[in-house]
């Protein structure tokens, strides 16, 4: 269990020191261009697979599912996990374009305890996630360069919304959320099935948020950043 532990402080450090990584504009183009070819290679290379496979486990587990609506139950699980995602994303939106455009850096902000409060217990599931890939060791290489860069992202999109609010709160939220989710990995025993839930609901909110936030637009994207990222990372996750 010591590796996932010292990778799950790996990701608390992330949250603690992107505050520093501060890259040229056009270095800041290519890094999240490249980011983004990473995230996208990781969730149609690795979390999909595992949806289908934690699918069909579930169905040997679970033999009301068979013959059933719920025969998609992980992957109904993982649209939840888009939808609930991009509905967050609309109502911070619209909430947004309606109050505190004028100064967004309130801890009072309802847009910010909104966005904090979605990504803490979606850093709890990924910190629970870590506790369960104890015997993967490749899987958990993989999974470790994927949510790194993928917090690296999240960081700067919040802090580019909430400014200082974020490095003062938000961050820490975050950090600890992350230890949280580990600590309930670690002392709870939930069957296969429920822990491919969890990875499934990841998998669709990992899924928009790569494609609709991390993904630049075609004015602010590097295209040769984005299929660097998508090519390396591709063959390296397929290969190990």
């Amino acid at each position: 269990m010591w590796i996932p532990f010292v990778l799950c402080i790996g990701f608390v450090l992330i949250h603690f020191f992107s505050i520093y990584l501060s890259l040229p504009q056009p270095l800041l183009r290519r890094f999240v261009s490249f980011s983004a070819g990473v995230g996208i290679a990781y969730v149609f290379i690795h979390l999909w697979p595992q949806v289908a496979h934690t699918q069909a486990l579930a169905e040997q587990e679970i033999h009301w599912l068979e013959g059933h609506l719920l025969h998609y139950a992980l992957y109904i699980i993982a649209l939840m996990g888009l939808t609930v995602f991009y509905t967050m994303d609309r109502l911070i939106a619209r909430a947004y374009e309606t109050e505190e455009t004028t100064n967004p850096n309130l801890i009072e902000s309802h847009i910010f305890w909104s966005h904090i409060g979605f990504f803490t217990l979606y850093n709890a599931m990924i910190g629970y996630l870590l506790t369960h890939m104890e015997e993967m060791t490749t899987s958990l290489l993989i999974f470790f360069i994927a949510f790194a860069l993928h917090f690296v992202t999240n960081d700067w999109g919040l802090r580019h919304h909430h400014e200082a609010v974020y490095d003062q709160y938000g961050r820490y939220i975050l950090s600890v959320s992350i230890v949280i989710g580990f600590i309930i990995g670690v002392f709870s025993n939930f069957p296969d099935y429920f822990i491919g839930s969890v990875e499934a609901f990841v998998a669709g909110a990992m899924t928009l948020n790569v494609i609709k936030h991390e993904l630049p637009s075609e004015r602010d994207g590097n295209l040769e950043g984005f299929l660097l990222g998508v090519c390396s990372a591709g063959f390296l996750f397929i290969l190990i």
